[in-house]
């Protein structure tokens, strides 16, 4: 076998696995991304097709915008979606970290989402000096047990559980809010997920 023709042979088995690992990263890529999280913290069914995660931060305008398109997008494919919250407090959001701890401590009597949704539907409001009290205020009408969640809310381990979400948020190179994995693919704010992220689950889902 001539030189050159062994070099041709190389060259085409080099591409071919080249190829070949570009598949498999594709695909990894597209395998659910569940980074560690409270059950409360998601809904939907466990087995569903399309697993979304989301890092977010409850005083990010840009947050609450993209509510709308997600739950227009979980209402649409309700049942057939597994959706995570993970917090993303940003540092220059002043109460964002306070809210964190708020939302999540609600979730340890089981009413996380109702907090959260809260939280951004009100956000205008308790952004601000009084943020303790409209905090304390969205915890009594949802009749959480006062001295358990309060007790929640001094407690480190919850705040050490919003860390952990940054960390995780770190490692996946999550540089703001919010950000989706659907089925491990990135879609940043409102416009994406709802240009780009929503046909992405029409897809996954007739797979």
């Amino acid at each position: 076998m001539s030189g050159k023709f062994a070099r041709f042979l190389l060259g085409g088995a080099l591409v071919a696995g080249l190829s070949a690992a570009s598949a498999l990263v594709a695909r990894a890529g597209r395998r659910p991304f569940s980074p560690e999280a409270p059950g409360f913290r998601s809904k939907g069914p466990a087995g569903a097709k399309v697993a979304i995660v989301e890092f977010s931060d409850f005083q990010c305008p840009a947050c609450r915008e993209a509510e709308q398109p997600l739950r227009a997008l979980l209402a649409l494919h309700e049942g057939r979606i597994r959706m995570t919250f993970m917090h993303f407090p940003l540092r220059q959001h002043e109460w964002a970290r306070p809210a964190a701890i708020a939302a999540e401590c609600a979730g340890r009597q089981s009413r996380f989402w109702e907090y959260h949704g809260r939280l951004y539907d009100r956000q205008a409001e308790w952004t601000n000096k009084d943020c303790d009290a409209f905090l304390t205020s969205y915890a009594r009408e949802l009749d959480l047990d006062a001295d358990a969640w309060g007790s929640c809310r001094r407690d480190p381990a919850v705040g050490a559980a919003v860390d952990r979400d940054a960390a995780a948020a770190a490692n996946a190179w999550v540089g703001g809010t919010p950000t989706f994995f659907i089925n491990g693919r990135r879609f940043v704010a409102a416009r994406q997920l709802a240009e780009l992220g929503a046909p992405f689950v029409e897809k996954e889902l007739k797979r």
